[in-house]
């Protein structure tokens, strides 16, 4: 039981690394969706997909860790591993505890990938080698794409593709309509990582990490920032004028003087405080958005 529990502290960091509860808005997004399109509610499809994603997350996590710390990022004094149980540094595990965890949790996502495919379309198979394709990518080589500044890029499609992942096996069928659909939650969960990126900059600068924070600075970093929110609210007037959103989607309007405000702390408050501070609000903006599109 003690082996178990270390397992699923240290494959989702305690819950805090991103906060878990924002696992949700990965397919949630694909529920509504296909809500209106079907006009029921498909539960059964969420919880597959549900308990078929969470594996290919543990394994993305303990992927992570691996490669930064084989490449110098997670130390001791890291950010990345003071306010968190940090497998190597916490537990103590060694670099092959956590890439055989890695391993195991990724076949255990394909053999669930291709259950769901059999009941639900072939086509699933394609979107899930895509998500085990942009998991481990992320920081596995020899992509890394995260090394390279692309890392928001990288989060943006994976919630569209989660999500994507859920409403096509729900509804049988793929909709152009669903990525513009799905856009504004990736936009926002791109927030989340480069707020944590931005807490890190100066000790990823120093690690020879290229985030894309380390790349524009901290300066650029705050604009980026509150250019993400101005796209985020933008995409959601667009998407009603596309008959896409319906006309109370824009009560989400509302929100926009407190993402302004977030968004001036972020030159304000020390990183980590941040972060903890902005994960309930985003996560909030997202719900909110999901309960108004659902109506």
């Amino acid at each position: 039981m003690e082996r178990l529990r270390r397992i699923v502290d240290i494959s989702s960091r305690g819950g805090k690394v991103p906060p878990i509860y924002l696992y949700l808005v990965f397919i949630l997004p694909g529920f509504v969706y296909s809500i209106s399109k079907t006009g029921e509610f498909n539960y059964i499809p969420l919880i597959f997909i549900a308990i078929t994603v969470t594996p290919l997350v543990a394994a993305t996590n303990l992927f992570d860790d691996y490669f930064d710390f084989r490449k110098g990022v997670d130390k001791a004094d890291s950010p990345n591993t003071t306010y968190r149980h940090h497998p190597i540094f916490y537990y103590g595990v060694s670099t092959g505890y956590l890439l055989r965890w890695a391993v195991i949790l990724s076949a255990v996502y394909l053999a669930l990938s291709l259950i769901i495919s059999i009941l639900y379309g072939w086509a699933l198979i394609f979107i899930a080698l895509l998500g085990l394709f942009l998991g481990y990518g992320y920081t596995g080589w020899p992509i890394g794409y995260k090394y390279l500044g692309l890392g928001e890029l990288g989060v943006f499609i994976s919630t569209i593709a989660a999500s994507e992942f859920l409403s096509v096996a729900a509804i049988g069928h793929f909709y152009m309509s669903s990525i513009p659909y799905f856009a504004p939650f990736a936009v926002i969960i791109v927030v989340i990582l480069f707020i944590g990126n931005y807490r890190d900059i100066e000790s990823d600068r120093k690690s020879g990490l290229t985030t894309l924070a380390v790349r524009i600075g901290k300066r650029n970093s705050e604009i980026f920032t509150l250019a993400l929110f101005i796209l985020f609210y933008a995409s959601v007037i667009i998407l009603f004028l596309s008959r896409i959103y319906p006309w109370y989607s824009l009560i989400e309007l509302l929100t926009a003087p407190f993402a302004f405000f977030l968004s001036l702390r972020l030159y304000m408050e020390e990183g980590s405080r941040l972060e903890r501070f902005a994960g309930p609000y985003l996560f909030g903006i997202l719900m909110l958005l999901l309960l108004l599109i659902a109506l």
